[in-house]
């Protein structure tokens, strides 16, 4: 089972991407107004360091929680907690999961506390499918077919930055047959 499924290239953020959103926030906030120029630089920069490890996303525990709400994998989940048995294996085909969170980032001039800098993480996931085994109580990911994820960050309705990427160390999934070139149709004389 490959419950450790990561984004192949996670969303990394800058100190010019920090410093973006301090100013949509400084044209709404004065006390952030008053300390920009302070808020820029060596300190945007340590910043963007924070934000990039809370932006460090464990992918599968957001398909989790997508899967865990369509109703067979949610039956199966169920059954498996209650029943001791074989993993029941439950296949979903393409879907489209969103995500968003809320990224808190708090930060002080000197002795004054600034008002936070509220972010938001979307993250859209296509799966052409999905294979899921329900054991214990508990969704496991046993294969899963072509996926791509877009990740972007947003103060507000400003868009600080967007990253497409797929999915890695995830299986592929067994029961969709990827056309091959064995299977294009020919003509073969045989001499007989």
């Amino acid at each position: 089972m490959a419950n450790d499924i990561k984004l192949r290239a996670p969303l990394q953020v800058t100190g010019d991407d920090v410093e973006r959103a301090l100013f949509e926030q400084s044209m709404e906030e004065l006390t952030v107004a008053r300390v920009f120029d302070r808020l820029r630089g060596v300190a945007s920069g340590r910043a963007a360091e924070e934000l990039n490890r809370a932006l460090d996303v464990d992918i599968f525990e957001v398909l989790t929680e997508a899967w865990a709400k369509v109703p067979a994998v949610r039956n199966a989940v169920h059954l498996s907690a209650l029943v001791k048995g074989p993993p029941a294996l439950v296949n979903v085909d393409r879907h489209d999961i969103s995500s968003n969170s809320r990224i808190v980032l708090d930060s002080s001039v000197g002795q004054s506390v600034l008002p936070p800098l509220n972010l938001t993480l979307e993250i859209v996931a296509t799966l052409q499918s999905a294979t899921l085994a329900a054991h214990s109580g508990r969704i496991e990911l046993v294969a899963l077919g072509d996926a791509s994820i877009i990740a972007r960050l947003r103060y507000g309705t400003v868009l600080l930055k967007e990253h497409a990427t797929g999915i890695a160390g995830a299986p592929r999934d067994p029961f969709k047959r990827q056309a091959s070139a064995t299977d294009q149709p020919a003509n073969v004389d045989i001499q007989i």
